[in-house]
């Protein structure tokens, strides 16, 4: 219940704003009128300024428009644009030789307020205004501003003719150092790597190792294939009859692993010319012609030792031919598969020595494309600097910036200052602001009871009830209900009817003499909770202010609280239950 009723000082209902600014309307109504009233003054009391135009075009040279965006951040205060031209207006050694000559006692901040340019939307026209007490004095003061104007770019451009282009010579002979600072650490760096094209270089290499790798591949089944046929030889040897040692080894001469050596040697020269050469360039046919010379002297040491061991043992016994043609074989693929592997051998180093090599290349490229970015926005700058240097030759051949008068500036038909639907309305707004504001703060000072958000606002107290005349038996058992509601009866036993103002008496005693209805019958659907307590309504006749447990409020509409019984009742707020509201007039 103590939570239900607390109210704070700060909560403002929008109900009370809306009925106190009725009842403060004067203020506003005040305030408006004060504020037409200010905006009558200035139009009465401003004196008219008047603003006159004219405008020019910033004409310039053959070949300069179409470069001044790309030219816009390499070129400083020297860019001979419409913005440029702009600023020339509006400079101070300008504007000074004006005022020296059309008010010399006007100080120069004053007088920079009367000119004003901008530019015409996507067009290299400018409009330039200038203002006066009068349409001729403003269209006279425009028509010198741009007379002087006009003189002040030609005689600026004629004793500066060659500083745009030493300016640009200047910056790309910077440009050319860093360039060439950045050729020579491209050049280092690929002497250091012993590179020409990183990148095509690289994608070589991969090509090479993966033709490599399928080399290796290919190598290794043709070993496995004659480790296989050699298994099968050496089984189908063993079922034959021999008439010497079955254990007996076969040996290969050391000249027939010299030439498989070699062999392998010159295959590999072979494919590695092959990538670069045709087949039928002399040195891919020089190589293939020593293969074949090698290959036929490895078949001539094997016949010629097949035939000096057969020959011995043909002296002892007869051979198995059958024997003899499989030892053959067996010789044969033993051979080829020693040089298989010498091969294999070989191809495999280099696949180590191409897959270290590899590892290293993300590293080599980032360091690589880092370098060449920074080389190739140097050349687009340099490119960017070339372009506009020719520019600013060619301006200086075929002319300077030429900014033509336009139209002349003539007198205005109408005032630009004051205007006075403007003044009215900026005053009207601004008056019914300040009229707001204070029918705001005279209704947050006023003290006087007229409705119950004016109640609920002083004190912060619910209003149970609002009574135009004496409230009737059922009224009063309403009243009754929400006190037991608030905890009558229960959390609290006695509550004091306090009545502010004479008016409020009868209520007060009426209310205490009230005899509350009996309890409901169950059938029955009234929302009064079941009396389980006993609950006194008093006043201060009957009883002292310190044996009621709450206080119930009793105000007259139109009842202004004092100082200090505001602040009672503040701080009697805890104990206060809530407040009726009765119209004295009704109630007398």
């Amino acid at each position: 219940m103590r939570e239900a009723q607390a109210y704070t000082d700060d909560t403002i209902a929008l109900p009370w704003l809306w009925q106190a600014l009725k009842r403060q309307f004067r203020w506003i109504a005040g305030g408006f009128v004060l504020g037409v009233l200010l905006g009558v003054a200035v139009i009465l009391f401003t004196p008219p300024r008047y603003e006159a135009q004219a405008k020019i075009l910033v004409e310039s040279p053959a070949g300069m428009v179409a470069s001044l965006g790309g030219l816009a951040t390499l070129i400083g205060g020297g860019n001979p644009d419409v913005n440029t031209q702009i600023e020339i207006l509006l400079s101070r050694p300008l504007l000074e030789q004006i005022r020296q000559q059309y008010a010399p006692d006007e100080p120069f901040r004053e007088f920079k307020k009367r000119f004003r340019a901008t530019q015409v939307r996507n067009t290299p026209i400018i409009s330039a205004y200038a203002a006066d007490e009068t349409a001729e004095k403003s269209a006279q003061l425009t028509n010198l501003w741009v007379q002087q104007y006009l003189a002040y770019v030609r005689q600026f451009y004629d004793t500066n003719p060659s500083t745009l282009v030493q300016k640009l010579e200047r910056e790309l002979q910077q440009q050319e150092e860093k360039l060439n600072t950045l050729s020579q650490k491209m050049t280092a760096f690929l002497k250091q790597k012993r590179l020409v094209a990183p990148d095509q270089e690289i994608a070589k290499a991969l090509e090479k190792y993966a033709d490599l790798q399928m080399q290796v591949l290919d190598q290794q089944g043709k070993v496995q294939a004659l480790t296989r046929q050699i298994a099968d030889l050496r089984a189908e040897l063993k079922k034959q009859p021999v008439y010497y040692e079955a254990a007996r080894n076969l040996a290969i001469p050391p000249e027939v692993q010299q030439l498989n050596t070699k062999i392998a040697e010159l295959e590999i020269q072979k494919r590695a010319l092959l990538e670069e050469y045709l087949p039928s360039a002399p040195e891919v046919q020089t190589v293939e012609a020593q293969l074949q010379q090698a290959r036929q002297e490895r078949e001539k040491l094997l016949a010629n030792a097949l035939n000096q061991q057969f020959l011995t043992l043909s002296k002892q016994e007869t051979v198995n031919p059958i024997y003899q043609g499989i030892l053959e074989a067996l010789w044969k693929a033993e051979v080829e598969r020693n040089a298989l592997e010498a091969t294999l051998g070989y191809l495999r180093t280099r696949q180590s020595e191409m897959e270290r090599q590899l590892q290293q290349a993300p590293d080599l490229l980032a360091e690589y494309a880092i370098l060449r970015r920074q080389y190739e926005a140097g050349i687009t700058l340099w490119t960017e600097k070339i372009k506009a240097y020719e520019n600013a030759r060619a301006q200086q051949l075929v002319g300077k910036i030429s900014p033509i008068l336009l139209e002349p500036a003539t007198p205005p038909e109408r005032a630009s200052a004051p205007r006075p639907v403007l003044s009215l309305g900026l005053g009207a707004a601004l008056g019914l602001m300040l009229g707001l504001f204070a029918a705001f703060g005279a209704a947050l000072r006023d003290r006087r009871v007229e409705n119950r958000w004016d109640l609920e606002r002083l004190l912060g107290v619910p209003v149970l009830a609002e009574w135009d005349a004496l409230p009737s038996q059922e009224q009063l058992q309403l009243v009754w209900w929400s006190l037991r509601a608030w905890g009558g009866g229960t959390e609290w036993h006695r509550v004091m009817a306090l009545p502010l103002g004479t008016q409020a008496q009868k209520v007060a005693e009426l209310m205490a003499n009230h005899e509350p209805a009996p309890a409901p019958e169950a059938t029955e659907t009234l929302p009064a909770p079941a009396m389980n307590g006993v609950l006194q309504v008093r006043t201060p006749a009957q009883s002292a202010l310190t044996d009621a447990d709450r206080l119930l409020l009793i105000v007259p509409r139109g009842y202004r609280f004092d100082e200090a019984t505001l602040i009672s009742l503040q701080h009697a707020q805890s104990q206060i239950v809530g407040a009726i509201l009765i119209r004295a007039e009704g109630i007398g």
